[in-house]
């Protein structure tokens, strides 16, 4: 082998890789596959890659294209140059115009049939069926089988995210392709469509007249040329002597979902230069809202709450940030936010704006928050560093530490709002062995990144778990790249969102609650494509909620350990036992008959109470309940 063939083959290897990392990284219709990893690997790859050179996606991109077909140049002629010139820059103009896209915050869309005629903007609507549904395929909903004179209870939820007014009604038809099966209820025909950040809940009854089968039910909503088509496919319709169930199992999310979602924001100190304040509430948890679908803003009150602390720490610095504005906030929260540890989508409050407070230390360790007179105003300090008034432990004890920093948080949340944080997300990257303990110890049940490395954090999604020493304390681990501000950091974020419907876990999504508005819009539009994305394309298969919500529900129906939900057949007859203090709502019972058959079925219990669901009973509901 030549000199010159082992230069060639080392050219035409590298060509090769920056051309595939350059191609894949704009593969965006991958997110949604279980190829999606190489989508997310060649993402982060390129992003570690221009970050470290200080560059931006653009200036990154534009200096890999070129460097790429240069290398194909002079390693393989000017054909093959030529060649990849044109699949890398088609690529790149396709993932440039989605990027675009994105940006804009299309949540609505000029009539086509007025186009050119008259201005008549139409939202895009998000709608999702609600009900016992075993598997969930884009435009398919399979339910399984049904016992004859049985009634199945489902609702169409209708969501507008938009800010655009609707001016022509929403039109709900609903019909069967068999007579085994009947619609009973439904509120067909011309409605007024949603207003803006509203929804509307229709009920849709189905009915198992008689033994067949099976066939299908079909939904069909439009508002102009918007237009949403859902087939309920039921695979057979039992006779109800034959309804007498084998096993039963609860493996879901709450509604039967598959995976789970939360956005997850955290809030360092008062900053109104950094949109921590009410105006970046405001927009935030305005965002929010038009998805109705609540967040979960971790909190550090030192320097959020406490206004002496923060007039002292501006005036050491020399800095104005508005110290005297901090009582306007509290008030600001205290009016105008709802603060609920569980909350789950779709969720309406009679107030304007809605969120889970969650625990995010008194005093905030790892960046310039965390500076102190009692640390000798030193940045990104961790625990050990002073001798705080909020300390009953010695320096330089980690777990007392972390554990009074917390109780100190949530001490200040009792006498400002009334309210106990149940949640806890760890400030900055700052962490060790003892903080989940810690946190058990403080009171808290939920915490996000208590015990996940860097790596875990970029390239795994691990199950929601307790941590090592920990009883019942549940860790939710959130997942990279957080404040996204391109398409492909969203196409990244999809990949996982989907991953974690395939895997039954659920995906944490760190966007600040500041979305990063002191740098532009981008943010605030990226972390709107996601929202949507979790809605409208996951055929309604993940259970958005709060953190809080989502690991109490864990804690309490998932968990192998600390459960307090049982479920099995006894005498024909499932049965479910709630031995927990919280009411249950939607408990997804998925079950199979002597016959071979499988089906679902939601039920809500209530605290200490246990029902059973006989299918083999004629009913008028959720089949007959005691």
């Amino acid at each position: 082998m030549t000199f010159a063939s082992v230069v060639s083959a080392v050219g035409i290897g590298g060509s090769l890789g920056l051309s595939l990392v350059f191609l894949i990284s704009k593969c965006f219709f991958l997110a949604s596959t279980r190829a999606g990893w190489v989508l997310m690997a060649c993402n982060i790859l390129y992003e570690t890659g221009y970050k470290r050179l200080g560059l931006r996606r653009f200036g990154a991109d534009a200096m890999v294209l070129p460097l790429a077909v240069t290398g194909w140049w002079l390693s393989a002629g000017a054909s093959y140059a030529a060649g990849f010139a044109l699949v890398l820059g088609l690529a790149w103009g396709w993932a440039s115009m989605v990027d675009s896209r994105w940006r804009s915050g299309g949540l609505a869309h000029q009539h086509r049939v007025y186009r050119n005629r008259a201005v008549l903007p139409v939202p895009n609507l998000i709608v999702q069926i609600r009900g016992p549904v075993l598997e969930r395929r884009r435009g398919v909903d399979e339910m399984g089988v049904l016992v004859a004179g049985e009634t199945l209870h489902l609702e169409v939820i209708v969501l507008n995210p938009s800010r655009v007014v609707p001016q022509l009604p929403l039109v709900l038809e609903a019909r069967c392709d068999v007579c085994s099966l009947a619609i009973v209820a439904a509120r067909s025909g011309e409605m007024p469509a949603p207003e803006p950040g509203e929804s509307l809940r229709l009920a849709l009854e189905l009915q198992a007249v008689s033994p067949g089968t099976g066939g299908s039910v079909f939904v069909q909503l439009r508002h102009g040329d918007w237009s949403f088509k859902r087939q309920l496919r039921v695979r057979e319709v039992v006779p109800r002597e034959s309804a007498r169930p084998t096993g039963v199992v609860i493996r879901r999310w709450r509604y039967g979902c598959r995976g789970a979602f939360a956005w997850r924001g955290d809030h360092d100190l008062f900053d109104p230069a950094a949109f921590q304040s009410i105006e970046g509430w405001r927009i935030a948890l305005g965002l929010s809202r038009r998805f109705q679908l609540p967040s979960t803003l971790f909190l550090s009150s030192r320097l959020s709450l406490v206004e002496e602390e923060h007039r002292a720490y501006c005036a050491h610095f020399g800095w104005d940030r508005r110290s005297a504005e901090m009582p306007a906030f509290i008030e600001f929260v205290r009016q105008e936010v709802e603060l609920r540890v569980e909350m789950e989508w779709p969720w309406q409050s009679a107030r304007p704006l809605y969120a889970e407070l969650g625990n995010h230390m008194h005093l905030h360790y790892g960046t310039e928050a965390a500076a102190a007179a009692e640390n000798d105003w030193q940045f990104s300090v961790a625990m050990g560093s002073g001798r705080y008034a909020w300390m009953t432990g010695a320096v330089g004890d980690s777990f007392s530490e972390q554990r009074d920093n917390a109780r100190a948080n949530n001490a200040l949340f009792r006498e400002l709002f009334d309210y106990e944080a149940a949640s806890y997300a760890i400030p900055s990257d700052v962490y060790d062995e003892h903080t989940p303990g810690a946190m058990e110890a403080a009171g808290l049940e939920v915490g996000s990144d208590t015990d996940a490395s860097r790596f875990t954090r970029v390239f795994q999604l691990p199950p929601p778990h307790h941590p090592a020493g920990c009883e019942r304390f549940v860790e939710l681990t959130r997942k990279y790249p957080r404040d996204p501000q391109d398409a492909y950091q969203v196409a990244t974020l999809k990949y996982w969102l989907h991953a974690a419907r395939r895997t039954g876990r659920a995906f944490i999504f760190l966007s600040h609650h500041h979305l990063l508005q002191y740098e532009g819009v981008a943010c605030y539009h990226m972390t709107e494509e996601l929202l949507r994305s979790v809605l409208e394309d996951c055929d309604g298969d993940v259970h958005a909620a709060t953190v809080g919500g989502l690991g109490r529900y864990w804690r309490d129906v998932l968990s192998e350990t600390t459960r307090v939900v049982s479920v099995r057949v006894k005498d024909g007859l499932i049965e479910v036992e709630n031995r927990g203090a919280r009411d249950l709502k939607g408990l997804p019972l998925e079950f199979e008959l002597a016959g071979g058959g499988q089906g679902m079925r939601l039920m809500d219990v209530r605290a200490g109470e246990t029902r059973t669901l006989d299918l083999g009973a004629e009913s008028g509901g959720r089949g007959a309940m005691a």
